[in-house]
């Protein structure tokens, strides 16, 4: 059996503007997608997007 693939790390986002995704889909600002870390560090620094985890203590 092959080893499975490790799970790579995700965070919430909340979206700044709207986003074109890979398949040409307008994806709206506003929504909150859960992406891997990087695209998630890339999109908060282009001001693109914020961060929508919660604070600690309010989960």
């Amino acid at each position: 059996m092959a080893p499975e693939a490790k799970a790579e790390k995700k965070a919430p986002v909340r979206l700044l503007y709207d986003t074109w995704a890979d398949d040409e889909k307008r994806i709206p600002a506003g929504t909150v997608l859960e992406l891997p870390v990087a695209a998630a560090k890339d999109l908060i620094a282009n001001g693109k997007a914020e961060r929508a985890d919660p604070l600690p203590g309010d989960e």
